[in-house]
């Protein structure tokens, strides 16, 4: 198996840690998340593409910091999303650690007069890194998803929705804490449970290279 790794950088977790701060507003577009804070600065959420080898990509969700005019003239045609109790500030902001992997996949026709009994296709692949099967030939571990989390128990998830790299944001507090527990995770532990990280801690590498202990 071919490991790889293409996560947020120490930059990105930088500004993920600012979202602990009280939020003005969120507007969001396919490609950008933009949060806006209460102390006139923004957070901009985005997701990399980036060629692990050829016919492998993996996508990343990476932020910046911009100032709050940059945010003004990025939203003029963004959808707003509301998320109240995020703007008392003390919030929590957990990483999720996402993987792609390219595997074997028995080919399959609609078309009875195609044999293709005993045809192989290699195809890729999204999911955690629990869900990596023992035939992938080759595993890129990711981040993502980032849920924040206000003080009173609602707030935001955000996370990449499909391989073409679209960004969703879901505030709905049952289908926040359906994802949380597909992914295995418990606030109440210490540092989080499962596949998250908490930006206190979280650091990983920022380019598609072989990790050092694979």
């Amino acid at each position: 198996m071919r490991d790889y790794r293409f996560q947020a950088d120490e930059d990105s977790i930088e500004v993920f840690r600012r979202l602990r701060g009280a939020w003005r507003d969120v507007q969001a577009t396919e490609r950008t998340v933009t949060v806006r804070l209460a102390d006139g600065s923004a957070v901009q959420i985005n997701v990399e593409l980036h060629d692990i080898e050829p016919g492998f990509a993996a996508t990343c969700i990476v932020a910046d910091s911009i100032t709050g005019q940059q945010a003004h003239r990025e939203i003029a045609n963004a959808k707003r999303a509301e998320t109240p109790d995020l703007g008392l500030g003390g919030n929590d902001v957990a990483l999720f650690t996402g993987a792609t992997w390219l595997s074997s996949a028995a080919v399959e026709s609609s078309d009875a007069r195609v044999d293709v009994s005993g045809m192989e296709a290699v195809v890729q692949q999204v999911g955690t890194p629990a869900d990596i099967p023992a035939n992938a030939e080759a595993v890129c571990i990711t981040h993502d998803a980032i849920v924040i989390a206000s003080p009173v128990g609602t707030g935001c998830l955000i996370r990449i929705a499909s391989v073409a790299g679209k960004l969703e944001v879901i505030t709905d507090r049952a289908v926040i804490a359906a994802f949380l527990t597909t992914r295995s995770y418990s606030s109440d532990a210490p540092d989080g449970e499962g596949d998250a990280n908490n930006t206190d801690d979280a650091a990983s590498e920022g380019d598609a290279t072989p990790p050092a202990d694979g």
